[in-house]
Protein backbone atom coordinates (compact mmCIF):
# COMPACT_ATOMS: atom_id res chain seq x y z
CA UNK A 1 0.00 0.00 0.00
CA UNK A 2 2.45 2.43 0.66
CA UNK A 3 4.35 2.22 -2.52
CA UNK A 4 0.92 2.80 -4.50
CA UNK A 5 0.04 5.85 -2.05
CA UNK A 6 3.47 7.35 -2.47
CA UNK A 7 4.10 6.77 -6.74
CA UNK A 8 2.19 10.43 -7.78
CA UNK A 9 3.99 11.98 -5.37
CA UNK A 10 7.14 10.47 -6.21
CA UNK A 11 6.38 11.09 -10.12
CA UNK A 12 5.21 14.94 -9.47
CA UNK A 13 8.72 15.34 -7.87
CA UNK A 14 10.84 14.00 -10.57
CA UNK A 15 13.89 15.72 -11.97
CA UNK A 16 14.93 14.71 -15.54
CA UNK A 17 18.35 15.10 -14.70
CA UNK A 18 18.68 12.27 -11.90
CA UNK A 19 15.77 9.70 -12.77
CA UNK A 20 15.60 6.83 -10.68
CA UNK A 21 14.91 3.32 -11.76
CA UNK A 22 10.85 3.34 -10.44
CA UNK A 23 10.72 6.39 -11.95
CA UNK A 24 11.76 5.53 -15.57
CA UNK A 25 9.93 2.31 -15.47
CA UNK A 26 6.52 4.35 -14.83
CA UNK A 27 7.54 6.54 -17.65
CA UNK A 28 8.17 3.91 -19.48
CA UNK A 29 4.36 2.58 -18.88
CA UNK A 30 3.19 5.79 -19.54
CA UNK A 31 4.77 5.98 -22.78
CA UNK A 32 3.31 2.67 -23.73
CA UNK A 33 0.08 3.55 -22.64
CA UNK A 34 0.00 6.61 -25.09
CA UNK A 35 1.40 4.68 -27.62
CA UNK A 36 -1.50 1.73 -27.84
CA UNK A 37 -3.97 4.58 -27.30
CA UNK A 38 -2.62 6.26 -30.37
CA UNK A 39 -2.12 2.86 -32.30
CA UNK A 40 -6.13 2.62 -31.95
CA UNK A 41 -6.80 4.80 -34.67
CA UNK A 42 -8.98 5.81 -38.08
CA UNK A 43 -7.26 7.45 -40.83
CA UNK A 44 -8.45 11.03 -41.81
CA UNK A 45 -8.90 13.03 -44.75
CA UNK A 46 -5.36 14.01 -45.48
CA UNK A 47 -2.27 12.66 -44.10
CA UNK A 48 -3.56 12.52 -40.20
CA UNK A 49 -5.81 10.34 -38.30
CA UNK A 50 -8.35 9.95 -35.28
CA UNK A 51 -6.68 8.20 -32.21
CA UNK A 52 -7.37 7.80 -28.30
CA UNK A 53 -4.24 9.07 -27.59
CA UNK A 54 -5.50 11.81 -25.41
CA UNK A 55 -7.16 9.80 -22.75
CA UNK A 56 -3.87 8.62 -22.40
CA UNK A 57 -2.51 11.96 -22.31
CA UNK A 58 -5.01 13.78 -20.26
CA UNK A 59 -5.37 10.44 -17.61
CA UNK A 60 -1.43 10.56 -17.07
CA UNK A 61 -1.08 14.40 -16.82
CA UNK A 62 -4.64 14.93 -14.64
CA UNK A 63 -3.12 11.93 -12.71
CA UNK A 64 0.61 12.08 -12.16
CA UNK A 65 1.09 15.48 -13.10
CA UNK A 66 3.05 17.74 -15.77
CA UNK A 67 6.79 16.12 -16.33
CA UNK A 68 4.55 12.48 -16.64
CA UNK A 69 1.80 14.26 -18.77
CA UNK A 70 4.54 16.12 -21.03
CA UNK A 71 7.09 12.88 -21.72
CA UNK A 72 4.28 10.23 -22.64
CA UNK A 73 2.34 12.48 -24.72
CA UNK A 74 5.43 13.80 -26.36
CA UNK A 75 7.14 10.43 -26.96
CA UNK A 76 4.45 7.98 -26.84
CA UNK A 77 2.58 10.01 -29.77
CA UNK A 78 5.38 10.90 -31.45
CA UNK A 79 6.34 7.17 -31.49
CA UNK A 80 3.18 5.79 -32.79
CA UNK A 81 2.99 8.40 -35.80
CA UNK A 82 6.42 6.88 -36.46
CA UNK A 83 5.58 3.02 -36.25
CA UNK A 84 2.16 3.88 -38.31
CA UNK A 85 4.20 5.26 -41.19
CA UNK A 86 3.15 9.03 -40.22
CA UNK A 87 7.12 9.97 -39.76
CA UNK A 88 6.84 13.50 -41.03
CA UNK A 89 4.71 14.17 -38.53
CA UNK A 90 6.77 13.10 -35.84
CA UNK A 91 8.75 15.89 -35.09
CA UNK A 92 5.46 18.00 -34.57
CA UNK A 93 3.45 15.66 -32.81
CA UNK A 94 6.23 15.25 -30.22
CA UNK A 95 6.21 19.33 -28.92
CA UNK A 96 2.35 19.61 -29.36
CA UNK A 97 1.68 16.27 -27.44
CA UNK A 98 4.50 17.01 -25.54
CA UNK A 99 3.34 20.50 -24.60
CA UNK A 100 -0.70 19.20 -24.25
CA UNK A 101 0.78 17.02 -21.89
CA UNK A 102 2.66 19.12 -20.10
CA UNK A 103 -0.17 22.24 -19.99
CA UNK A 104 -2.69 19.54 -18.66
CA UNK A 105 -0.58 18.42 -15.70
CA UNK A 106 0.09 22.01 -14.80
CA UNK A 107 -2.62 23.89 -14.62
CA UNK A 108 -5.10 21.04 -13.36
CA UNK A 109 -2.53 20.65 -10.37
CA UNK A 110 -3.14 23.91 -8.92
CA UNK A 111 -6.19 23.88 -7.05
CA UNK A 112 -6.10 20.51 -5.65
CA UNK A 113 -7.22 18.59 -8.60
CA UNK A 114 -11.20 20.31 -8.44
CA UNK A 115 -13.27 19.18 -11.35
CA UNK A 116 -13.95 22.79 -13.23
CA UNK A 117 -9.93 23.26 -12.89
CA UNK A 118 -9.72 19.87 -15.06
CA UNK A 119 -12.05 20.81 -17.62
CA UNK A 120 -10.12 24.20 -17.76
CA UNK A 121 -7.02 22.13 -18.06
CA UNK A 122 -7.87 19.81 -20.75
CA UNK A 123 -9.51 22.90 -22.67
CA UNK A 124 -6.53 24.92 -22.95
CA UNK A 125 -4.22 21.65 -23.82
CA UNK A 126 -6.59 20.58 -25.89
CA UNK A 127 -6.78 23.99 -27.52
CA UNK A 128 -3.37 24.17 -27.82
CA UNK A 129 -3.36 20.55 -29.44
CA UNK A 130 -5.67 21.99 -32.12
CA UNK A 131 -3.61 25.36 -32.88
CA UNK A 132 -0.12 23.89 -33.15
CA UNK A 133 -1.70 21.08 -35.89
CA UNK A 134 -3.46 23.37 -37.37
CA UNK A 135 -0.34 25.18 -37.84
CA UNK A 136 1.50 22.19 -38.54
CA UNK A 137 -1.02 20.82 -41.41
CA UNK A 138 -1.15 24.75 -43.08
CA UNK A 139 3.00 24.36 -42.99
CA UNK A 140 3.23 20.53 -44.12
CA UNK A 141 -0.32 20.94 -46.73
CA UNK A 142 -1.69 23.54 -46.80
CA UNK A 143 -4.57 26.23 -45.04
CA UNK A 144 -7.46 24.13 -46.98
CA UNK A 145 -6.79 21.10 -45.28
CA UNK A 146 -7.13 22.87 -41.41
CA UNK A 147 -10.53 23.43 -41.45
CA UNK A 148 -11.72 19.56 -41.92
CA UNK A 149 -8.85 18.41 -39.80
CA UNK A 150 -9.53 20.91 -36.92
CA UNK A 151 -12.99 18.57 -36.41
CA UNK A 152 -10.66 15.28 -35.95
CA UNK A 153 -8.80 17.28 -33.39
CA UNK A 154 -11.43 18.83 -31.34
CA UNK A 155 -13.46 15.07 -31.39
CA UNK A 156 -10.13 14.27 -29.93
CA UNK A 157 -10.01 16.48 -27.63
CA UNK A 158 -13.54 16.06 -26.68
CA UNK A 159 -13.32 12.61 -26.52
CA UNK A 160 -10.26 12.21 -24.65
CA UNK A 161 -11.38 14.93 -21.53
CA UNK A 162 -14.85 12.87 -21.35
CA UNK A 163 -12.80 9.28 -20.60
CA UNK A 164 -9.82 10.66 -18.91
CA UNK A 165 -11.75 12.79 -16.02
CA UNK A 166 -13.38 9.74 -14.69
CA UNK A 167 -10.42 7.47 -15.06
CA UNK A 168 -8.24 10.31 -13.29
CA UNK A 169 -10.60 10.37 -10.48
CA UNK A 170 -10.30 6.64 -9.84
CA UNK A 171 -6.78 6.12 -10.12
CA UNK A 172 -6.69 9.22 -7.48
CA UNK A 173 -9.11 7.26 -5.39
CA UNK A 174 -7.00 4.52 -5.97
CA UNK A 175 -3.51 6.20 -5.23
CA UNK A 176 -5.67 7.77 -2.13
CA UNK A 177 -5.84 11.36 -3.09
Amino acid sequence: MEGRENIQDHLKKIKLSNLDTRSLSFLALFIAFTAVATYLHIPGPSSSYFNLGEVAIYTIALTFGAKAGGIAGGVGSALMDIILGYSIWAPFTFVIKGLEGLLVGKISSQNEKKFDRKIFAIIVGGNVMILGYAIAKAFLLSWAVVLPEIGIDFAQMLIGGVLAIPLSHHLDNYFGK
